[in-house]
């Protein structure tokens, strides 16, 4: 390697980044985006529906790739407007996928993202999270993730060749959307341009997360692409437990200001639980891949990320 990406959701938070890092490092890529999405740069993307079983065939097809990365996704990690199209695009969407990659292209091998939201509710001497563990997904989200995993390992088993992915949250450049980080992000940003009271709302504060930065989530899915083995899953994170408020109080202490902050019952999620950390001795041992960057270095990004756009508007 390098030689030809195939990348699915290449214009989603965590696509553009593989999507540049696979261009950097002197890969051919090309991929799809969803029919709202802008093209991505040094990329040959197309606009299609996930689902779309032929047209996947015929993208594939002409860009003969040696791996494809599968991030094409609806990602409702708290509320689900639509469970339907939930699972047509998450489930049925990996259905169209692997089945485009037998079809078109069966020597690639396919990284496939899924998610930490399939191991569930855990408890706390479950914790860090091992992929052993079994999943038990108890949001829509995690579940249409769960069984599209299962439509991957029947594909390995089939003689495909399949690497599973399970992020954790990640945050940093480019992160929008109601997530936490993101949406302190903007928050904060609007404050300090003066656009808003110094007051920003939150969820719960006390519960512990394992974040990573986007761009070392990028470099993971390469390095499960060169040296990840068929038919296994591998967590993708940093492997530490950081408190929702270090997060918070990081991020803030990057714009320099004063703020209050004001929990928000809204916030609060209905399905939540105290620690959240994963276990990452496989994707170690395996490929060699270890976290590079820092929360600090992190949350610097997103910090910078939402300056620009702030400052963009006010400009």
């Amino acid at each position: 390697m390098p030689g030809t990406a195939f990348v699915t959701g290449a214009s989603s938070f965590a696509g553009r980044q593989l999507c540049r890092q696979l261009v950097d490092a002197g890969w051919r890529v090309h991929g799809t985006v969803n029919r709202r999405a802008a093209d991505v740069d040094a990329v040959d993307a197309h606009r299609v529906d996930i689902a779309d079983r032929d047209r996947l065939v015929e993208l594939i097809d002409g860009a003969g790739p040696d791996v494809v990365f599968h991030l094409a996704a609806i990602v409702d990690t708290v509320e689900t407007p639509s469970t339907t199209e939930l699972y047509r695009v998450n489930t049925l969407g990996t259905a169209a996928v692997t089945d485009a990659i037998t079809a078109a292209a069966p020597s690639a091998r396919l990284v496939f993202t899924s998610s930490a939201f399939v191991y569930g509710r855990t408890a706390d001497d479950e914790q860090p999270i091992s992929e052993s563990l079994a999943m038990r997904p108890v949001t829509p989200y995690g579940a249409s993730k769960a069984a599209a995993e299962l439509i991957v390992g029947q594909f390995a088993r089939a003689g495909g060749d399949a690497v599973i992915s399970r992020a954790f949250q990640h945050s940093g450049r480019g992160h929008i959307g109601a997530y936490a980080l993101a949406d302190w992000g903007r928050q904060v940003a609007e404050i300090a341009a003066g656009l808003s009271d110094p007051l920003v709302s939150v969820g719960n504060l006390e519960v512990e997360r394992d974040y990573l930065d986007v761009r070392d989530v990028a470099s993971a899915y390469i390095a499960l692409a060169e040296k990840g083995k068929s038919g296994e899953a591998y967590n993708v994170a940093s492997g530490q437990p950081v408190t929702m408020r270090a997060l918070l109080d990081g991020l803030i202490a990057q714009f320099g200001i004063d703020v209050t902050v004001e929990p928000d019952p809204s916030r609060m999620r209905k399905v939540d639980q105290q620690t959240f950390v994963a276990n990452i001795a496989k994707i170690e041992a395996d490929t060699g891949w270890k976290p590079v960057l820092s929360t600090e270095e992190m949350l610097a990004s997103l910090a910078d990320y939402w300056r620009a756009e702030t400052d963009s508007r006010t400009g």
